[in-house]
């Protein structure tokens, strides 16, 4: 009878062995998921900048001009939309520009040239100007996102001449980032120009 009880017990603690050494796979499998994750919202952050330093090139060649190069082009290596597009329930912008009829086609990211690779992870970038109606676009502040220049700024002096500045113009940049094990970030920033 000892001998079944003690059966039995030892088998109780194999099962409970077991299912620690599970528990502890797991969560070592979760922590370096959440490592993948930070990972990729780091290089999206790097997508960002990338963003930052080619804006003024597009802004000096291309602004009324939309970029799409297919993703085996090795120059530029992002897409840009000189209007703004819809957006998805998720904020992510599609293909659709803002206020054309029709149904907004998703963005196919697999189509979108890889900006960077860092450690393993693919950097995509899509920035599209906030402005509404098939470009050109003459009227900034009527027709986009833009700070008006303040009124009555320079020199206070009767008479003297009056300066009127730019607006400065917003622009969207959505950088997705896809890594190992299936991980995808998307991040958005709004800069302005």
């Amino acid at each position: 009878m000892v001998l079944f009880i003690a059966l039995i017990v030892l088998v109780a603690m194999t099962l409970a062995g077991i299912a620690l050494v599970r528990s502890v796979d797991t969560a070592n499998v979760i922590a370096g998921n959440l490592a993948f994750k930070q990972a990729t919202l780091h290089a999206a952050d790097l997508g960002v900048e990338a963003a930052v330093t080619v804006l003024p090139n597009i802004i000096a060649t291309n602004l009324d001009t939309d970029l799409t190069p297919a993703a085996n082009s090795a120059d530029p290596n992002y897409w840009y939309y000189a209007s703004r597009r819809e957006t998805d329930v998720y904020g992510v912008p599609t293909q659709k520009q803002y206020g054309a009829a029709g149904a907004a086609a998703a963005i196919d990211w697999t189509q979108v040239p890889v900006a960077q690779t860092i450690a393993g992870n693919s950097v995509r970038i899509v920035i599209d100007r906030l402005c509404q109606g098939p470009a050109p676009v003459t009227d900034l502040q009527g027709k986009c996102f833009a700070d008006a220049p303040t009124a009555g700024s320079g020199s206070q002096k009767t008479g003297a001449i009056v300066f009127s500045a730019t607006p400065a113009v917003y622009y969207r940049v959505t950088v997705r980032v896809s890594g190992p094990r299936n991980t995808t970030s998307m991040v958005q920033a709004i800069l302005s120009r």
